[in-house]
């Protein structure tokens, strides 16, 4: 793990790109994250080559994950887990008590993953994503 370095944004780019197609983040997007976020605006490397990246904020209510993804050739290694187990000892060592996140209603298998990592859905958000994609709020307690 580390944190993203202007360096990496083609790499980045190309990861966004084959995660979410048309619903890609532009490179003016990702550089506005890196100016606001760069704590834990981090890289996940294996090897030499960068495989996935995760973008967590942090403001007065808490963290949201803004972003994760992993190439598509690289998932199911534990790359997006290691990402967010970073994050989340980061958060806590922080004493930031709520990690929140929003993903989309048929993305079933991120919501199986984070339900899995323990987030919980909080509420619906409508057109989240759009006139007909709606969003899923979810949280995670860091701190009891």
């Amino acid at each position: 793990m580390k944190r993203f370095e202007l360096g990496d944004l083609q790499r980045v780019l190309a990861i966004e790109q084959s995660s979410f197609a048309e619903d890609a983040w532009d490179r003016k997007l990702f550089l506005q994250y890196h100016r606001q976020c760069p704590d834990l605006f981090l890289i996940a490397k294996v090897g030499r080559g960068i495989v996935g990246y995760a973008i967590t904020c942090v403001n007065s209510r808490g963290a949201e994950l803004a972003s994760i993804a992993v190439h598509p050739r690289d998932r199911r290694r534990g790359v997006a887990k290691a990402l967010l187990d970073y994050t989340g000892s980061h958060l806590r060592a922080k004493r930031i008590k709520t990690w929140r996140l929003t993903v989309a209603t048929e993305n079933e298998p991120g919501i199986r993953f984070y339900e899995e990592y323990g987030f919980k859905r909080t509420r619906l958000v409508r057109r989240y994503y759009g006139a007909r994609r709606d969003g899923y709020s979810m949280r995670l307690d860091l701190i009891a």
